[in-house]
């Protein structure tokens, strides 16, 4: 994990004096040491610098096809750059899912957040 995860430079710190990116970083590398066949991350770049948030997300896209991750964020650019499936909700209801060229179909509006957008606002006219 320590070299999948580029960590040779903390290797023998205390997880307690480690900034908030090698934090998520370790935890993350802590949840795959037992080898899960399905990884939920909620909102794992929250709080955290570009440079540190960017190096998360090499990490998590190195986990693409090896291990079913399940990620909650409100970042659209961090959706639209770690997901092949999206799942839109609404109000705890899943308002719309499928991969991003199929969710902007759906709302008929390019980028993430703009299909977002359209569809909240639909789902806010039907109810």
């Amino acid at each position: 994990m320590i070299n999948a995860f580029n960590m040779s430079d903390v290797e023998n710190s205390r997880a307690k004096t480690l900034s908030g990116g090698w934090k998520r970083k370790l935890s993350i590398a802590m949840a795959l040491i037992s080898e899960p066949k399905i990884l939920f991350l909620d909102e794992p770049t929250l709080g955290l610098d570009v440079l540190a948030r960017r190096e998360l997300w090499k990490a998590i896209e190195s986990l693409k096809g090896k291990i079913t991750i399940i990620l909650t964020t409100h970042n659209m650019e961090e959706a639209e750059r770690l997901s092949d499936k999206i799942a839109i909700m609404i109000s705890g209801k899943i308002a719309a899912i499928g991969s991003l060229a199929e969710i902007e179909k759906i709302a008929g509006q390019s980028g993430l957040e703009n299909a977002f957008v359209e569809i909240a606002e639909r789902s806010a006219r039907n109810v």
